[in-house]
């Protein structure tokens, strides 16, 4: 038997860790499962897999590198910034990287990160040495997807209009102050100056699938906030449209089609099977919507990754909050090569704290 398996995760969007500094809930930190993500790569090294060549396959936004706070405005990020950003995240989750560190002291474990639209300074070099230093230098980084035997892995924010980027100018010179800063697509400025500073006060707000039906609801049950938020988005849209900044006006040179469109993310799951039609690839793995799925397609196989952090779901088939920590299992030992969606449960607790909607 083939003694090979890849862990495919996705979307874990670790931040600056569940505390701040005054020992106060972080409203800003989205995964909490530090703990469990031990035991799951315990489990993958150990026992029945113990020697077993093992790859950890992190498909994009392994990083909230878009962290408001620590920036001059909500728009420029420097090389300098994306640094300070991910010291404040190996701090807060020191648990987290002392197991990518110890896992990757096995010569026959591996981790490859590819770079999603909440991790885009990972293109940068310093940040890209930073966190090979404090895991190893062996973790491979991606600037866009990873293909190998007929397999074809991408985050899949390039196919959502507001979080697409290119690579090839990720980076451009600011045109206040002439430093390079990072070229960061619509979404992102939407999350640093609209999201981030709601989130005080609504922890889940950018964690709400579909956005589209939860305006419905607000427009029925929460009337007036609701209102007040959207017209907040529309001055948010006009603002930046219409800047003196001919760079940010080109950035907000979209349409409510394409708003609609981004909300919906099901043109990711259209393009994921385009590709299983029309390419040799038999598998093809996508994140970034945070819905966990697996679609066979003419004997091949879509799947997304999911996320590990919590979702309030407002689709009628499956209203309510979830956390579902769904990773893909690819079994070498299969013939063909076979990919599954999985869900980590981890060893039973007791206990665990509870965090409040607001």
């Amino acid at each position: 038997m083939t003694k090979i398996i890849k862990l495919v995760v996705s979307d874990l969007h670790l931040g600056r860790g569940r505390f701040t500094s005054e020992g106060m809930r972080n409203p800003y930190e989205d995964f909490f499962f530090d703990e469990s993500f031990v035991e799951f790569i315990g489990y993958y090294t150990s026992g029945h897999y113990t020697d077993y060549d093992v790859e950890l396959i992190i498909n994009g936004d392994f990083l909230n590198l878009l962290q408001a706070d620590i920036l001059k405005d909500g728009f420029t990020i420097t090389e300098a910034d994306n640094v300070l950003m991910l010291q404040r995240i190996i701090k807060g989750h020191a648990l987290f990287f002392d197991t990518l560190k110890q896992f990757m002291y096995a010569l026959n474990h591996h981790i490859s990160i590819i770079v999603g639209n909440h991790d885009q300074g990972l293109l940068w070099g310093r940040v890209e040495n930073f966190l090979k230093t404090h895991i190893s230098p062996r973790v491979e980084i991606y600037r866009r997807s990873k293909t190998f035997d007929s397999i074809y892995i991408e985050h899949g924010n390039n196919y959502d209009i507001l979080n697409g980027f290119s690579t090839a100018d990720s980076i451009q010179k600011s045109p206040v102050t002439n430093e390079p800063v990072l070229n960061i697509p619509w979404g992102s400025y939407f999350v640093l100056t609209f999201i981030y500073p709601r989130k005080k006060n609504m922890p889940y707000l950018d964690r709400i699938k579909p956005l589209k039906k939860y305006i419905r609801w607000g427009l029925l049950f929460d009337t007036r906030k609701t209102v007040v938020t959207l017209i907040q988005m529309v001055w948010f849209y006009l603002r930046n449209r219409f800047h003196s900044d001919p760079h940010r006006r080109r950035k907000f040179r979209i349409t409510i089609e394409h708003v609609m469109e981004s909300l919906k993310l099901s043109s990711i799951t259209d393009i994921a099977v385009a590709i299983l039609r029309h390419t040799n690839y038999r598998i093809v793995i996508f994140g970034h919507t945070h819905r966990a799925m697996h679609i066979e397609v003419q004997e091949k196989q879509y799947l997304n990754t999911g996320t590990w952090t919590d979702i309030v779901d407002m689709g009628i088939d499956n209203p309510g909050r979830h956390t579902k920590l769904t990773y893909v299992l690819i079994d070498y030992s299969a013939n063909p090569i076979r990919a599954s969606l999985r869900e980590w449960h981890g060893h039973y607790r007791i206990e665990n704290e509870v965090r409040a909607l607001s």
